[in-house]
């Protein structure tokens, strides 16, 4: 033999170097979990608490809501409320606004995050007359099976009033878009 030493099994010579596939595999789905916990447990419950990253959710939501009054070929509108956002479908199709409404789910204001005010236009800048604390609420926001929707703005803020963010509702297109500041 040349210097290697090989190990015979059942006849056959067999070479050991390297891992195993179940080695492998394990290390792999230990570094999946730790990545997995990592993003469960620090980024959303942290961001998703904080004033702009509820009103990216609002924006998100706006937007799911005009896709389905698309799709549906239904009226759908959300109601903004101090404590919750409410999502209401029309009970029937078509271009003509219902007069009944089923509900579809709410979205939890969190703790740490107060809507202050909302507006029926679009504020697209800082600074552009923003209402005072309280108005506007509770308020609706239409979203027509055509995907247009009734211009709004939502301002919301952190519990210490330090960080503000609004979401823009634009009429013509039902596009929803969060913006840091007002």
């Amino acid at each position: 033999m040349n210097g290697r030493v090989k190990a015979v099994r059942g006849g056959a010579a067999h070479s050991r170097c390297g891992f195993t596939l179940i080695e492998v595999m394990v290390v792999i789905a230990i570094i999946g979990l730790l990545a997995v916990s990592a993003v469960l447990f620090v980024k959303p419950r942290s961001y998703s608490a904080t004033a702009q990253g509820y009103a990216q959710e609002v924006a998100a939501l706006c937007d799911s809501v005009r896709q389905r009054a698309v799709a549906s070929r239904t009226y759908q509108k959300l109601e903004v409320q101090g404590d919750e956002v409410i999502h209401w479908q029309g009970a029937t199709p078509g271009m003509t606004p219902p007069t009944d409404w089923d509900l579809i789910g709410t979205t939890p204001v969190p703790s740490q995050v107060v809507v202050a005010s909302t507006s029926d236009r679009t504020h697209m800048s800082p600074d552009d007359s923003v209402p005072a604390a309280g108005t506007g609420l509770p308020a609706e926001i239409d979203f027509a099976p055509d995907g247009s929707a009734t211009a709004a703005t939502i301002f919301v803020t952190d519990s210490g009033d330090e960080i503000k963010a609004r979401v823009a509702i634009y009429r013509a297109t039902g596009s929803a878009y969060a913006y840091y500041g007002w």
